[in-house]
């Protein structure tokens, strides 16, 4: 019983921390637009693999870990600003150059599954906030790491739930470029690579 309310409690921690769609929501859904459901798939699991380590350094490191990650501010948010705008700026000047029609062509040379993968996990690990909330909740659910099998249980349940989560976004995506013209993509791409611009930007205005 233990081990699944463990289990329960990760799934939550995880699915709070991936619901609020910010700069890396509107990529994963960018990646199902352009890419489709199967080759946008492994940018959801990199950044459910970040989930996954983030929360088990903090399971780890116990209270120590968001302290030491809150003395590296800001750099640490400051980075993923400048990696965010670059990223949005590629895929915006991308967007605005590509034909309609060669939507596709331009999605299937923007990498191999391997290389979307560690594109992700690069950015979603350069901004450690994920484990500064893992190590500020765990505090408050000490019962649920004093065991190894419900620690591996916790950890287990934000992966699932966070790969779940980014699974989803990449789906809608697929979803929506099933239904729509390459036109419709094009202009998505545009707009959505603004907003990951926008995004990066407030990052570094939260951050000086």
């Amino acid at each position: 019983m233990d081990v699944l309310l463990a289990l329960f409690a990760g799934s939550v921690a995880g699915l709070a921390l991936a619901a609020p769609l910010g700069a890396i929501g509107i990529l994963l859904l960018q990646e199902g637009i352009t890419r489709g459901l199967r080759s946008g798939l492994p940018a959801a699991v990199a950044v459910a693999t970040v989930d996954v380590a983030y929360c088990s350094a903090a399971v780890a490191a116990g209270a120590l870990a968001g302290p030491i990650v809150s003395g590296w501010s800001p750099w640490p948010q400051l980075l993923g600003g400048v990696a965010v705008i670059a990223l949005g700026a590629h895929g915006l000047l991308q967007g605005l150059r590509a034909k309609p029609s060669a939507g596709e062509r331009s999605a299937e040379r923007s990498g191999t599954a391997r290389q979307r993968y560690l594109l992700f996990l690069g950015l979603t690990a350069i901004n450690p906030a994920t484990l500064v909330y893992f190590a500020a909740i765990l505090t408050g659910l000490a019962e649920f790491t004093e065991s190894g099998s419900t620690a591996v249980a916790f950890i287990a349940g934000v992966g699932l739930a966070s790969f779940g989560w980014q699974a989803l976004l990449v789906a809608l995506g697929a979803g929506l470029r099933r239904r729509t013209g390459a036109s419709f993509r094009k202009w998505t791409a545009i707009v959505g690579n603004g907003l990951i611009v926008a995004f990066g930007v407030v990052l570094i205005v939260q951050a000086v």
